[in-house]
């Protein structure tokens, strides 16, 4: 699916628009002209990740409860839970107007790079 670049990745300002495909699982890639990244849904990882999102950029995003999908940046590393996800900068998709942002949680106490390995010991216990 093509999703306009609304609020842009932080680094990538000049990239307005990007296709998102579901890889497999929890995992995405954003493809865009000159900038490719890999997302994973956050849900999966961690039921503790939550976050308000201001009112200013819910509405120019449009967002309602029943569009949204929220992913973050997945840079991968060898070995695989090396691989560290951007948990302070997720990407907030509306599904229904095809767009997104990079919305920065300077509120919260997350992460700019945490391993994956840190949650998936978590989940192999449960």
């Amino acid at each position: 699916m093509k999703y306009k670049a609304i609020l842009p990745i932080l680094g990538f300002e000049d990239e307005k628009e990007y296709e998102l495909s579901h890889i497999e699982g929890p995992f995405y890639k954003l493809e865009g002209k000159n900038a490719s990244f890999t997302l994973i849904n956050p849900f999966f990882l961690r039921d503790d990740y939550e976050f308000e999102i201001d009112d200013e950029i819910a509405k120019k995003l449009n967002l309602k409860e029943d569009n949204v999908i929220v992913l973050n940046i997945l840079t991968p590393n060898t070995p695989f839970d090396k691989s560290t996800i951007n948990f302070a900068a997720p990407l907030v998709f509306n599904t229904q107007d095809k767009v997104f942002g990079q919305v920065v949680l300077d509120k919260y106490n997350y992460s700019l790079a945490q391993e994956i390995g840190d949650f998936l010991g978590e989940r192999d216990e449960s």
